[in-house]
């Protein structure tokens, strides 16, 4: 529940388990509790699986569904790929097992599902934690080699689009059994839209609330404090556009000991984000389709504007090239007046601070991106997070997909366990802030600009010489990059 006294919040968030996260490109384990977390560019562990915990009091006891047809798998064990240690499976005797064990009730519900499923199917079911970069080797090398290592992988798209567009992953359409939830009621996975040029089905991941949204956090205390408009009054007014995002953080600059540098700005946060939020809202996108988008009108908007907020207007801080945590976290040391946030960011801060035995001086609230010139009036956020794929090159893939299916409903339907708020609560001041997020993460579209490499890189070829290095113009930039750009697509997208 969210409270409107921050000094209460704070104390509650003291006795909210800490889950840290580390910096773009190594990732690190992390120990958490059952679901899938959310993770983009710059996330590094699992966050938001506390939003599935259930209610300390919940409702009513579930009773786990059996609604599928048993099959005797013969001891097989169903093998699950990931980058962090996850509790509960086939390894777990007692639920004591999670170090991190907060909720008893529907810890011993997952630990009890997970035996009933080595019953019914005759199988075991076990994670296997490769580790960030192992996880990528393993799907490049073993499910090329025909002999994938895994039964089933958890992805980030930073490297799952890729293997999907390289014959990698298997098309569930496929392979789904007759009464599969994926293309059915849908209360337990959802599947991910089909990728551009590439027909059938090849991620799910677990149903649950909208968390991953994408949105900007300002300081409202340094709002305040300056005398400036609320961003979130100009978002409820319709009065949320660039142009008054721009005024704000030009007025938000602060040489606070008058010593000629600048100490505060108006902006800064992970530019991942802030390419996403600008493009997604200004009603454009990169990499959506088999041709380039740097060139569209939508685009090239949003890369004058960051041109502007960088050089003209200089109200963004300097990119700290090399230290990924110093740009993302520079809003919880009182460097900037807004910043690119999600939920799991506030709460990684805020729960960082009481550890420490203090909180964070400034209160602070959220505001979904604005609208840009192009902008049809809704809020986007990317498609992100973590998705599960099903390697080509598994035996029974139906019967895998299945098991791991019932695997996840450990909730046995009843969504009151599933769909706790607690966690996501945890993360916000007020409601209002928080019914902004959950609005953030409900419309979303897929972008997977940040899924091209080897064959593009964004930053180097398109935000670097705009907003780092400086030495193209706009003009230039987008020019240089388009025929990258395209013969990018042209590779992935191409029929293999």
């Amino acid at each position: 529940m969210i409270r409107g006294s921050k000094k209460f919040f704070a104390l509650l968030l003291a006795l909210t388990m800490i889950v840290s996260m580390a910096a773009c490109g190594n990732k690190e384990k992390a120990t958490v509790a059952g679901a899938t977390p959310t993770s983009g560019p710059a996330v590094t562990t699992d966050a938001a699986t506390e939003a599935t915990q259930a209610p300390t009091e919940p409702v009513a006891n579930a009773t786990v569904a059996d609604d599928y047809p048993a099959f005797d798998l013969g001891g097989r064990t169903i093998k699950v790929g990931i980058w962090w240690d996850y509790f509960y499976t086939s390894d777990h005797s007692a639920i004591t097992d999670d170090p991190g064990l907060s909720n008893t009730e529907t810890a011993q519900m997952k630990l009890d599902n997970v035996r009933r499923i080595e019953e019914k199917y005759k199988c075991k079911i076990q994670f296997v934690n490769l580790g960030w970069n192992g996880i990528i080797s393993s799907i490049n090398t073993s499910i090329a080699a025909g002999t994938p290592e895994c039964d089933i992988y958890l992805t980030d798209l930073q490297f799952g689009i890729p293997a999907a567009l390289n014959g990698l992953c298997q098309n569930l359409e496929d392979i789904a059994l007759d009464g599969n939830d994926l293309f059915g009621k849908s209360s337990i996975v959802k599947p991910m839209a089909p990728l551009t040029n590439r027909p059938g089905t090849y991620f799910f991941t677990e149903q649950g609330l909208p968390i991953t949204g994408l949105f900007l956090g300002y300081n409202k205390t340094m709002i305040e404090d300056l005398g400036l408009e609320d961003p979130q009054e100009l978002y409820k007014n319709g009065e949320w556009t660039w142009e008054k995002f721009e005024e704000l953080a030009t007025k938000g600059n602060q040489d606070t000991n008058n010593d000629g540098t600048m100490d505060v700005y108006g902006y800064g946060g992970v530019w991942t984000d802030l390419v996403n939020g600008l493009i997604l809202n200004n009603g454009g996108s990169i990499a959506a389709s088999t041709t380039e988008g740097l060139s569209s009108p939508q685009a090239q908007e949003a890369f004058d504007f960051i041109n502007k907020l960088y050089n003209e207007d200089k109200c963004a801080r300097p990119w700290v090239d090399g230290d990924w945590n110093d740009n993302l976290l520079a809003w919880s040391d009182g460097k900037v007046m807004f910043w690119t946030g999600m939920a799991w960011l506030l709460k990684q801060e805020a729960d960082a601070a009481v550890a420490n035995g203090t909180e964070l001086p400034f209160e602070y609230a959220v505001v979904p991106y604005p609208q840009g010139p192009h902008g049809d009036g809704t809020t986007y956020s990317p498609v992100n997070g973590n998705w599960y794929m099903v390697p080509v090159g598994v035996e029974e893939p139906g019967k895998v997909l299945q098991v791991f299916e019932e695997f996840l409903n450990w909730f046995g339907g009843d969504l009151t366990y599933r769909d706790d708020p607690t966690w996501i609560e945890s993360c916000f001041q007020t409601e209002d802030d928080l019914e902004l997020a959950e609005m953030c993460g409900s419309t979303t579209k897929l972008d997977p600009w940040g899924s091209l490499q080897p064959y593009f890189d964004f930053g180097s070829t398109v935000f670097y010489p705009i907003a780092v290095s400086k030495d193209k113009t706009v003009a230039q930039t987008v020019e240089a990059a388009k025929p990258i750009l395209q013969n990018a697509l042209d590779v992935l997208y191409s029929d293999k």
